[in-house]
């Protein structure tokens, strides 16, 4: 694990745990696999605190633990990859939202907050919390059918349960297979009316299964990549052999089983009236998506009028390639990203080469060509010539990309990019978080005047305690907090991309 990991995962558990959380992450991350008795010892910290701190990082699937040697001891591991999820919290929230509406979103925010809880004590807790609110008008039983839709869609799991093998002391957390619950509406219903939850007997755990996120968040960078390439027909025709892919194969597989485009064409039958043009040309779309469709789609076959199937690590391949020269043209600028696209697409290639098919002056392209090299985008590997008779050998130099280092370097950068990002976040929400609580102070007084009817100049005299060179200072800092969370989420986005392509270590 890398020096920029460890950064970012350390101001990460900084900000969402605190300190104390932080310094035995720290600590884990330094050492890897450690018991209490040892973390106590290098972080100084009591024994107690100890315990909490790794009592809420296993809550939170941030650590794990497994025994030691002797099977008595417990040693304790932090997981540097789900440490990183706590960033991408608003991007599940979102997705949520916009497919099962405002409760899914409620339920999902709360089971993230409690990190694993029983379905009776989720439910129980936001109906309770939202029962005055009559603009939501959320109810249990509403709720209760929600919590079902999600669990069905699979956006939430039954969390594992701890078993202890014989000879050891330590437990052991097994998955469980996820089962739809069965939830007892009028106990529900007469624990709301009594304000109590004491009598129902509930002790299934569930929590957030932020695989199928992945899963949606995969298939939308897809789609959305065809569509930008060629139209929306064919973005919509992509979600269609998605979709069929699920059905035939497992959801993370390389390549997905081939898929019929007889079946397609029923699909495409049942959008007719919203996508006319889809459904007349299938047959032309998918041979477009085959040709034009950067390999997302492979025809495999011709029976049933053709088959086709979904190639996943092919995506991953294309996705992290525009990802890189993206990065090039912002870092090195367009004339870099020319000669990266150039020596990606001989695989081989000298440096005078460069120079003829570049279309650049000569100075100016052995500038970038260095650049690029000194930033390690490119590669070059000397080979020498035979030598003549007489003569002495001569060294020529090749350039090449070596995708997997180039992706790690920019993986890298990401990480140290995140680091640098949440640190100036947390130094402008700390610099100005006087003036930040002035306003939100002021914001529940007046909030409250306008409840109560009062007259308008008695809230537009507390509205002015906020002067107007403080309301500029707000302005401005929230502007660049805004930018700075923006920042943040499109990092992630590039993260989740990296991640997807180093899932296929075969890709070449």
């Amino acid at each position: 694990m890398s020096h920029q990991l460890g950064r970012v995962v350390s101001v990460i558990l900084h900000r969402y745990f605190g300190e104390l959380v932080q310094k035995v992450g720290d600590d884990l991350f330094t050492y890897g696999s450690k018991p209490i008795g040892l973390i106590v010892k290098t972080t100084g910290f009591p024994r107690n605190q100890v315990i909490d701190c790794l009592r809420t990082l296993l809550k939170f699937d941030l650590a794990t633990f497994e025994p030691s040697a002797n099977e008595v001891i417990a040693d304790y591991k932090l997981i540097p990859d789900n440490v990183l999820l706590l960033i991408r919290y608003p991007r599940y929230l979102l997705q949520v939202k916009s497919k099962f509406g405002s409760e899914a979103e409620l339920l999902v925010e709360e089971l993230l907050q409690k990190a694993t809880c029983t379905a009776t004590v989720l439910l129980f807790t936001l109906a309770m919390k939202y029962k005055d609110d009559k603009e939501k008008n959320i109810t249990i039983i509403s709720l209760k059918d929600m919590f079902i839709s999600l669990v069905t869609a699979g956006y939430i799991q039954q969390a594992p349960v701890a078993e202890l093998k014989e000879g050891s002391e330590i437990p052991t957390l097994v998955p469980v297979a996820t089962i739809v619950p069965e939830l007892d509406t009028r106990a529900l219903v007469q624990a709301m009316n009594t304000g109590s939850i004491s009598e129902i007997n509930d002790n299934i755990y569930w929590r957030v299964n932020y695989d199928r996120f992945h899963l949606d968040f995969r298939d939308e960078i897809m789609i959305k990549a065809i569509t930008r390439r060629i139209d929306e027909n064919a973005g919509e025709l992509m979600r269609f052999l998605l979709e069929q892919m699920y059905l035939r194969s497992p959801a993370w597989a390389p390549e997905s089983s081939p898929l019929c485009a007889i079946e397609l064409k029923e699909r495409c039958r049942g959008v007719a009236a919203d996508r006319p043009t889809l459904h007349q040309f299938v047959d032309q779309y998918l041979k477009v998506l085959e040709e034009s469709g950067c390999g997302f789609v492979r025809r495999v076959g011709d029976a049933g009028a053709g088959q086709f199937a979904v190639c996943t690590r092919r995506a991953a391949l294309q996705l992290v390639v525009c990802a890189l020269e993206h990065l090039v043209t912002e870092r090195l600028g367009s004339k870099a990203a020319r000669i990266f696209r150039l020596v990606r697409s001989r695989k081989y290639i000298e440096e005078d080469d460069i120079q003829k098919n570049a279309m650049l002056v000569n100075k100016e392209c052995k500038q970038l060509t260095y650049k690029l090299l000194e930033e390690h985008f490119i590669s070059v590997q000397p080979m020498r010539k035979a030598a003549s008779a007489g003569g002495l050998a001569k060294a020529i130099y090749l350039y090449h990309i070596n995708l997997h280092d180039v992706a790690q370097s920019a993986l890298e950068m990401c990480y140290r990019s995140l680091h640098n990002v949440i640190r100036r976040h947390s130094r402008e929400s700390t610099a100005h978080a006087r003036l930040r609580d002035k306003r939100r102070r002021v914001a529940t007084i007046v909030h409250g005047m306008r409840l109560r009817g009062e007259p308008q100049q008695n809230i537009d005299d507390v509205e002015e305690t906020l002067t107007p060179p403080e309301l500029a200072v707000l302005q401005s800092v929230e502007k660049r907090l805004k930018q700075l969370s923006i920042a943040e989420l499109e990092l992630d986005k590039n993260l989740f991309i990296f991640k997807l392509y180093f899932m296929f270590p075969e890709t070449k």
